[in-house]
């Protein structure tokens, strides 16, 4: 029998977590260039990005801009949440997204 429950997922914003990025840098008041300058990078570019939401930092450099910032991981990530429908011809459906089960499918829905 297949079952099938409705779970949350969470998506990270790119456009408001740049504004997160941009907002704590000021609070903390460091420049694009001071952040370019403890990555290393040899233009701000990436940070630019960062920040127009273009793309995310890495994990390595969250960790680096939240030790900076004095803040989480979580408190940089902004991130919404979507529907997901899991279904799974098992019946372990309330384990699904803790194990690999070869009986189950994941159907997206957003």
């Amino acid at each position: 029998m297949l079952k099938t429950v409705t779970i949350q997922r969470p998506v990270v914003n790119l456009k408001a977590t740049g504004v997160q990025i941009k907002s704590l840098r000021n609070k903390c008041g460091y420049t694009v260039h001071d952040i370019q300058a403890v990555f290393g990078f040899e233009y701000p570019q990436a940070v630019y990005a960062w920040e127009s939401g273009k793309s995310i930092p890495t994990i390595d450099n969250l960790l680096v801009l939240a030790h900076l910032f004095d803040v989480s991981i979580e408190e940089i990530v902004i991130q919404r949440m979507i529907e997901i429908e899991v279904s799974c011809v098992s019946n372990k459906i309330e384990k699904l997204c803790r194990k690999n089960c070869n009986d189950c499918k994941l159907q997206l829905s957003a």
